[in-house]
């Protein structure tokens, strides 16, 4: 099902205690086993699941007339940015909410008042930024002075406009920070790509399959959701089920575009994005090439790497056609954004970890990338 997401501000300058508290448990990660604890076993079976057993940033607000209706109103996947002095200090996804004031109390204490923070919201693809709000107010239609107030929303056909002309909000602050102009989905086209995201494509065994179920378990590894074709699902290598290693649904949302449920692997965490592949084997070149290619016409200003997996020996003729005038233009700048894996770069990195309790680093991949850039 679609999700229109909604958008969320917290104030983080209200009172003394505020920068401590962003520092307990914003900048210092909290820990699954400390906050279950105070959880019921359902509430701690979520988080854990969902933050596949990873330490986490949590926020909250003290129940009032208008902010518990606000909480109440907040769904996981929805955006949370944190606001402060002028700018935007963080940016983040709804991972999971609870009402609780014991383990408030535990993060916080309390307020002058005798009240906890226990309207709380835990966190991931939690960023750090440096926005100023009147950036983003010329996107959503505010003044230039226009400011959030305590816990609010932001209004929600200003929402579903950003996110449907600009993509996912994360990769959007991204480029703002960065000081480039964002650019505009092609609406007319995304309509277009709706009407064909079930295409069938017919893949190949052995190689392929080899690589599908490595970066499977590579995504495992680095604690993301691991997401394959259905049409793949029901594979397997070395009797290895993917359907066991991977997410049965993929969660869709306004501002992630759907044609990325016929890439041959993606590492996702929530509704983010992390990492994309097209696995070269039997398909030409140009074929992989071009699949990236639409995603990249929905989703241009996504900051996710996006890799050609293939034989070393195809290296060349990777970069030969992501030279093409096509996909090296200004607007999808693929010979920059796409990055070339050889198998033998995969399997190394597979078999050195497969057996290993540590996690995987996405930068690690991206060492053992290749950019024609």
């Amino acid at each position: 099902m679609n999700k229109d997401r909604k958008i969320f501000f917290v104030v983080a300058s209200g009172g003394q205690s505020t920068p401590q508290h962003y520092f307990d448990t914003i900048k210092n990660k909290r820990t699954i086993e400390e906050a279950s604890h105070f959880l019921d076993v359902a509430d701690a079976k979520k988080l854990r699941e969902k933050m596949h057993g990873q330490a986490f940033a949590v926020w909250g607000a003290v129940p009032g007339d208008r902010n518990v209706p606000t909480w109440e109103g907040m769904e996981e996947g929805d955006y949370l940015l944190i606001y402060r002095d002028g700018k935007i200090i963080l940016a983040s996804e709804v991972a999971l909410k609870v009402r609780n004031p014991q383990l408030s109390r535990h993060y916080w204490k309390e307020d002058a008042n005798g009240k906890t923070w226990e309207l709380m919201f835990f966190l991931y693809n939690d960023n750090e930024v440096n926005v100023p709000m009147k950036a983003l107010n010329a996107y959503l239609g505010y003044a230039e002075n226009y400011h959030p107030q305590g816990f609010m929303a932001i209004e929600q056909k200003k929402v579903d406009a950003l996110l449907s002309h600009y993509g996912d909000l994360l990769s959007f602050l991204a480029k703002i920070e960065a000081g480039k102009k964002p650019e505009e989905i092609d609406i007319k086209r995304k309509a277009e790509f709706s009407q064909i995201v079930e295409e069938k494509v017919e893949r190949a065994p052995t190689e392929h399959d080899e690589m599908q179920w490595r970066l499977i378990r590579l995504g495992n590894k680095s604690h993301f959701d691991v997401w394959v074709p259905p049409g793949d699902q029901h594979r397997s290598f070395e009797g290895n089920d993917f359907r066991k290693h991977v997410i049965p649904e993929f969660q869709e949302a306004i501002d992630v575009p759907s044609y990325i449920k016929n890439i041959d692997t993606v590492w996702k965490l929530g509704l983010s994005i992390k990492s994309a592949f097209e696995i070269e084997h039997s398909t030409s070149i140009y074929s992989g090439i071009l699949r990236l290619s639409d995603l990249r016409t929905l989703a241009p200003n996504s900051n996710y790497p996006l890799f050609i997996v293939a034989s070393k020996d195809r290296k060349t003729k990777v970069f030969d056609q992501l030279r093409r005038p096509t996909f090296s233009s200004d607007y999808l700048q693929l010979d920059r954004v796409v990055h070339f894996l050889s198998y033998d770069s995969v399997r190394k990195l597979d078999d050195d970890l497969k057996d290993a309790n540590a996690g995987f680093d996405l930068k690690w991949l991206m060492e053992k990338a290749e950019s024609h850039a």
